[in-house]
């Protein structure tokens, strides 16, 4: 049975924990609130270079820019995963990872997949489940900025054109809600005009200037704009994630201190009641030897 100083010691300790959980729940949110502002704002410019690049090569031969020419064969796939360097956030980068391995074993036993790790979380989670990493990025995720996109589409350019790869895919988690987020897989590359919204060519375009200039400029500005979005995406995502875990924990706190609180006036209910027992029994000796 816990006596009092133990059960005084273990809500004061709980209680600390609950505070540093909703102060980390706080600050979680207002990261939140910055980062959804962000993706916000990055999601319509990213939607309308996706559309223009995508009508521009249905409209274009794939000879016009190697990034339009998918490979012969394809056997070597790239998954690069977008996880973060922070935990606290549930089983969000572990969620990823697994979803990133289910993915590419769905991609075919023939394929050979490679993973490129984005964020500390998930390459260990990688390490953990003893799943071999292609390579990994050594920048710091946290405070996202484009020149990691930068960074990242100068890579993926050069080992497609080098025909390292033969498509390549991001996976990330899209944010809806700091309640859901849903990993997702993404083809990068080779583009797919199929998914372009004009199926023909149409005597309705004049390019200015040739249609291999716009290509050759806005192809990597699209592939810029793509991983910039999943980093985002994925950054709003753990903050979203973070929010949630710490409300849940600050939560269990209070559960488990409205449990010893409780135990704790039962055995102080118990201790009042022993001594009133010995008052009175002592009372009544004291009665007995005085009628004696």
């Amino acid at each position: 049975m816990k006596t009092i100083h133990e059960l005084k010691f273990r809500i004061a300790g709980t209680k600390n924990i609950q505070q540093i959980t909703m102060a980390m729940k706080m600050v979680a949110a207002a990261r939140l609130k910055k980062a959804q502002a962000r993706l916000e704002s990055a999601r319509p410019y990213a939607r309308k270079i996706a559309e223009v690049t995508l009508d521009l090569a249905a409209l274009t031969p794939w000879s016009f820019n190697p990034l339009l020419r998918p490979h012969h064969y394809f056997i070597r796939d790239l998954i690069i995963v977008f996880t973060g360097d922070r935990g606290l956030a549930g089983n969000f980068h572990s969620e990823i990872a697994d979803q990133a391995v289910e993915f590419g074993k769905r991609l075919g036993k023939k394929r050979k997949v490679s993973y490129y790790m984005i964020g500390l979380k998930g390459y260990h989670r990688f390490l953990e489940k003893g799943v071999p990493v292609f390579k990994r990025f050594k920048e710091p995720v946290a405070g996202v900025s484009f020149r990691l996109a930068r960074i990242l589409a100068k890579e993926i350019i050069d080992w497609y054109t080098k025909e390292e790869f033969d498509r390549i895919f991001l996976f990330y988690s899209k944010f809806y809600s700091a309640l859901c987020q849903r990993p997702r897989p993404f083809q990068l590359l080779p583009i797919d005009p199929a998914k372009a919204k004009i199926k023909e060519e149409s005597g309705l375009f004049i390019f200015e200037p040739s249609r291999k200039k716009l290509l050759d400029s806005i192809i990597p500005r699209y592939i810029e704009s793509e991983i910039f979005r999943a980093f985002l995406e994925t950054e709003a995502g753990e903050l979203g994630a973070r929010m949630t875990a710490m409300s849940a924990a600050a939560d269990n706190a209070a559960k488990i201190i409205e449990h010893y609180q409780l135990e704790f006036n039962q055995i102080r209910q118990t201790m009042i009641t022993n001594e009133i027992v010995e008052i009175v029994g002592g009372a009544e000796v004291l009665k007995n030897e005085g009628k004696e």
